[in-house]
C-alpha cells in the first residue's frame, strides 16, 4: 500500500485556525510549531499528521500536537488527539488583501507629502523672489 504521510503545521491567530506550512518531516513540523508560538501574533499551533493512501485516495488525520498559549498543559495521563478531520479548509486570503491595501494607502500618502513639499517650496520662491 503506497502510503504518503505529511505533517500540517496550523497556526491559531484572530481566533481562527490557519495552514502555516506543511512538512515530510515528523521532526521538522514540530520545530516550526514550538517556533510559531514563541512569535507573538500567534495565539495557538498544532500539527496534524495526514496520512494518504494512493490506491484508496483517502486520508486519515490526526492532530499530534496542539498549544494554545494562556492554557494550561494536563498535569496526568497523555493528550487525547482529536477526531480525525475530514479536510483541512484552504487558508483564506484576507491577510494578503489587507497588505494590499496597506501598500496602496501608504503610497498614496507618501506621494501626496511630496507632492504637497513641492508645492510649497515653490510658493515660497514665488513669495522671496517673484514678488520684485
Amino acid at each position: 500500500m503506497p502510503t504518503t504521510v505529511l505533517f500540517e503545521v496550523h497556526s491559531l491567530r484572530n481566533g481562527n485556525w490557519y495552514i502555516d506550512s506543511v512538512y515530510d518531516d515528523r521532526e521538522q513540523a514540530l520545530h516550526e510549531a514550538r517556533d510559531l508560538l514563541e512569535r507573538r501574533h500567534h495565539r495557538g499551533v498544532k500539527v496534524i499528521q495526514e496520512n494518504y493512501n494512493d490506491e484508496t485516495d483517502t486520508s486519515i488525520l490526526r492532530t499530534i500536537f496542539t498549544e494554545e498559549k494562556g492554557f494550561e498543559k494536563p498535569k496526568h495521563g497523555r493528550h487525547k488527539p482529536s477526531p480525525p478531520l475530514r479536510a483541512a479548509a484552504p487558508p483564506r486570503k484576507k491577510k494578503e488583501d489587507s497588505d494590499f491595501v496597506r501598500y496602496i494607502v501608504m503610497l498614496v500618502l507618501s506621494v501626496g507629502g511630496i507632492l504637497l513639499t513641492v508645492i510649497g517650496l515653490l510658493a515660497f520662491m514665488i513669495i522671496m523672489f517673484g514678488g520684485k
